[in-house]
């Protein structure tokens, strides 16, 4: 008499093969472009408010009768166009930044104590009512156009002037007629400073320096817009590079 057997087993599944790219969202760039702007680019502030108070102002916005322009527009725009052109003026670092709050405190603490004696803060208003700035719609209108031509200028130029870094090299793209200047990204050191934080308000913008191991002279690029995302790519495209390079050929 034969006994049943069990039934065997079944196979297991066979594991899914392993993706031979990470996904995505993982995968590190293949090239990273670098564009350094001019600091005419910190102007778009000026550009952005002649362009509304130029709609503004075509409108009658506060304009009373008789007037050339409004006075609020036009006292406004002066501020913003001075407040604009402190970015040209000075290099806000730090500490610089962090002792001109401080002094800006310690004025209006002062100016307040002051107004306990007289009437300081009365006076200081009845001289800013007394300015009176009109300025033209055909003012605002000639100067966004004027702006923004050259802010369109400007962002063509950077189309065709430009750094590349990629897993052999770096690469300057310039010119028109497509000129390219290569550095060895083997042994490459990279840098990056925020000297001045107004322009990393404006832009989130600051200083990459890159330092070939088969160039005497450093790269410097200026005003490079999302520093830190640029500064993140390179780093992670750099790193999978010295992973690369380090790997071991296994044993058989």
């Amino acid at each position: 008499m034969t006994q049943n057997q069990p039934p065997a087993p079944a196979p297991a599944p066979a594991p899914a093969p392993a993706p031979a790219h990470p996904p995505i969202g993982d995968r590190a760039p293949e090239s990273v472009f670098i564009r350094p702007w001019p600091k005419v680019i910190f102007l778009y502030p000026t550009f952005v408010v002649a362009t509304i108070f130029f709609l503004l102002s075509w409108l009658d916005v506060g304009r009373a009768e008789g007037q050339l322009g409004s006075p609020l527009l036009g006292n406004t725009f002066m501020l913003v166009l001075l407040l604009n052109l402190l970015v040209f003026s000075f290099d806000f670092s730090r500490i610089k930044s962090i002792t001109i709050v401080f002094a800006v405190i310690a004025l209006v603490l002062g100016v307040l104590w002051i107004d306990t004696k007289a009437d300081l803060t009365g006076y200081i208003g009845k001289v800013f009512r007394s300015i009176d700035i009109e300025v033209s719609t055909s003012f605002f209108g000639f100067l966004s156009a004027g702006m923004g031509l050259l802010l369109l200028i400007v962002f063509i130029n950077t189309r065709f002037n430009y750094y590349e870094v990629n897993a052999r090299e770096i690469l300057h793209h310039s010119g028109y007629l497509g000129d390219i200047q290569r550095w060895s990204t083997e042994g490459l050191e990279m840098n990056k400073e925020i000297y001045d934080v107004v322009e990393f308000m404006l832009m989130r913008s600051g200083r990459l320096v890159f330092q070939p191991s088969t160039s005497k002279k450093a790269i410097v690029l200026d005003n490079v817009a999302n520093v830190n995302r640029i500064e993140k790519q390179v780093n992670d495209l750099l790193s999978v590079i010295a992973v690369r390079l380090n790997q071991q050929p296994g044993p058989g």
